[in-house]
């Protein structure tokens, strides 16, 4: 029998992992990503003509598969360590090159991905899994379908496919808000690094990351709000977010902070895995409907990755048997 390609339904770090673990084991794979660029959160955006990080910030390497990924990276000038003043332990941080999002281009290479589709609808019929993709009309014929979106997504286009999948509603996920701004100065902040502050998730001086340019005399600094406070500023205005995350950074200053230059907030609405799964992915369908991501495993890239790969292998077991 003909084998069809593998379908992937979002092209963040997870989906990307299953479509490399996927593709190196010789199947065809296509990745249907409703943005218009692969990556997911793994993002970069412009501040004051610089590209800025505004998703993680780094990434920790525990797990063989991941370790692979990454010191592949690394030699590939696409990675690099990152030690902050201000990080609070010795385990070593790495961070994309020259930016977060270079990761998920890493990963990508390669790999078929066709953006600006949204799967509305996964079918089951003889020849294999039909998507109804909005705008597109039907995908397919497919041998397998892995859903690597965040849970609130998933959920519902899993919703009809039997019990494996029902376990997606005991994920809980809350937002995270993502502040930038621009200074004409350094700040009177002694750490390149901030965790664990009131209201603060985490928080970088850009021009500490290795491959970030910065102009003149100024800098850039990033600030995630925490679970509380991203959830509250949600649907604020943009003014009201800069206000709340500026008075939190100005909190951890020596002195008065001068107002940025420029900001630009960014808003995830599915950012934090507050109550992860607890397995790496869920599998239905004979093996051949898979659900993965960060949700799975824990609020981490290695996560994401890791739930990525664990998801090709039980679609290339279901396929096997």
């Amino acid at each position: 029998m003909r084998e069809m390609p593998i379908a992937i339904i979002g092209a963040g770090m997870a989906g990307l992992a299953a479509g490399r673990r996927l593709a190196e084991a010789g199947r065809e794979v296509v990745i249907l990503e409703k943005e218009a660029r692969p990556g997911g959160r793994l993002a970069s955006e412009t501040l004051a003509g610089l590209a800025v990080d505004a998703g993680p910030l780094y990434a920790t390497a525990r797990e063989p598969a991941f370790k692979d990924f990454m010191q592949a990276a690394v030699f590939a000038g696409r990675a690099t360590g990152w030690a902050p003043r201000g990080k609070p332990d010795d385990e070593p941080w790495l961070i994309g090159l020259p930016t977060m999002s270079a990761l998920a281009e890493y990963c990508a290479d390669g790999l078929d991905i066709r953006t600006g589709l949204t799967v509305e609808r996964i079918g089951h019929a003889s020849e294999g899994y039909i998507l109804q993709s909005e705008g597109a009309g039907p995908l397919g014929p497919f041998d397998a379908v892995i859903v690597a979106i965040a849970a609130p997504g998933a959920e519902p286009l899993l919703k009809a496919h039997g019990r494996p999948f029902e376990r997606i509603a005991e994920v809980q996920m809350r937002p995270t808000l993502s502040g930038l701004f621009s200074f004409g100065a350094a700040l009177p902040i002694a750490a390149e690094y901030l965790a664990g502050m009131p209201g603060i998730a985490a928080a970088a001086r850009n021009r500490s990351r290795a491959g970030r340019a910065w102009q003149d005399e100024g800098e850039i600094w990033i600030v995630h709000g925490d679970g509380d406070v991203s959830q509250e500023l949600m649907q604020q205005s943009d003014e009201a977010a800069t206000a709340r995350l500026m008075k939190l950074l100005a909190d951890q200053a020596s002195e008065a902070l001068p107002a940025p230059i420029s900001a630009k907030i960014l808003r995830y609405p599915h950012a934090r895995v507050d109550r992860p799964l607890g397995e790496a992915c869920l599998t239905g369908g004979r093996g051949r409907l898979v659900a993965c991501g960060d949700w799975c495993l824990g609020a981490r890239l290695e996560a994401a990755f890791l739930s990525g790969v664990a998801a090709a292998d039980a679609v290339s077991a279901g396929l096997a048997a």
